[in-house]
């Protein structure tokens, strides 16, 4: 509201940073700010904004596993020459903007450098090593961190009344991300923690061992997509109610389905992307311990005698690391978990 006020508005910013900080929400909470000027959250301007209904609202994010498509782009160019239906500014969110397929983002240049009069481009990314320098160059850049295990461990014990100890078990496996943190404190998937840590760190485990775990890891991420419906439900009833008696009511409601079930997919790879991150957590802390003993950084620390048993090799945790990190095989892995019926290749991907 300040730069709003001091009249230090730029025409496009890019919010940057890892996934979980809520780049995401504050650019909604932004779009909301310079419609409302208080951004209430409830009159019908920041509750268009929230479901996506506002006329001058327009929020642009990857079609399936190809990206940011150039036909979304043309679309979106249209859409911003028009004039703002409420008089005030026209906001569009770019959605993972790191997935600006080549040609999609060289035909936004133009539109970013010298948009329409009182529009604003919020473009958001957790990977700024894609994201074209000649797009990152056009706009103010944000940078969004962790909040720190201590903040983000009393955000999750006050605000979402979390225990201590499965909030800061949350915290250490999320490296301080109050969201991913969040995530893994609801999801249920700490419950599995014991479970993995036996199949993982075992030489030789049971194929019935390995495929209960993964029953179990697929039934978190179910879970979730489940709780996820009910509040899109809810969604959908509330954006029709806005738009009823619209013609384009059918085409809206078959756009926010798509929406809907690429929210699910997301969650449900965000589910397995959790799952890796707290592989690689088991293994970091077992190769801490067999090498020098010390468990004072450890995060699974009320394992340190499974951690100290671990039978698997030092190398085969080392590959398996070497694999988590890189964030382009992690998002590859996750799309084939989603379409994995039984989850059994959560398993054998990490013990590869």
């Amino acid at each position: 509201q300040s730069v709003i006020d001091k009249g230090r508005l730029a025409h496009a910013y890019l919010f940057y940073g890892p996934r979980g900080v809520g780049k995401s929400k504050t650019a909604h909470a932004f779009a909301s700010t310079l419609n409302c000027a208080q951004a209430c959250g409830t009159c019908i301007s920041c509750r268009g904004v929230q479901a996506r209904t506002h006329p001058d609202f327009i929020y642009i994010e990857p079609q399936g596993a190809q990206g940011i498509l150039l036909d979304q782009i043309k679309t979106l160019i249209k859409r911003v020459k028009l004039k703002a239906h409420a008089g005030n500014y026209r906001v569009i969110i770019i959605d993972e903007a790191h997935k600006l397929l080549p040609e999609a983002a060289n035909a936004l240049l133009k539109t970013l450098e010298e948009p329409p009069e009182r529009v604003v481009f919020i473009l958001v990314a957790h990977d700024m090593s894609r994201v074209l320098s000649t797009i990152s160059s056009r706009c103010q850049r944000v940078r969004f961190g962790a909040l720190g295990n201590e903040v983000a461990r009393d955000i999750l014990i006050k605000d979402h009344k979390v225990s201590k100890d499965k909030a800061e078990l949350a915290v250490a496996l999320s490296g301080g991300i109050i969201g991913e943190a969040l995530e893994m404190a609801a999801s249920g998937l700490l419950n599995v923690r014991n479970d993995m840590a036996g199949v993982l760190l075992s030489k030789t485990p049971s194929t019935a061992r390995s495929a209960a775990l993964a029953a179990k890891l697929v039934a978190v991420a179910k879970k979730q997509t489940l709780k996820v419906k009910k509040a899109q439900d809810a969604e959908l009833a509330e954006a029709l109610s806005m738009v009823e008696g619209s013609k384009s009511i059918s085409g809206f409601k078959r756009d926010l389905a798509a929406r809907h079930h690429r929210e699910r997919a997301r969650l449900e790879q965000q589910c397995f992307r959790q799952s890796l991150a707290l592989v690689a957590s088991i293994y970091r802390d077992t190769l801490v311990i067999s090498e020098n003993g010390d468990d004072k950084f450890l995060a699974n620390r009320d394992l340190i005698m499974e951690l100290k048993d671990a039978e698997i090799t030092r190398s085969a945790m080392r590959s398996a690391l070497a694999d988590i990190s890189e964030s382009e095989r992690l998002d590859g892995i996750a799309a084939d978990f989603s379409r994995d019926p039984t989850g059994t290749a959560v398993i054998a991907k990490a013990r590869e």
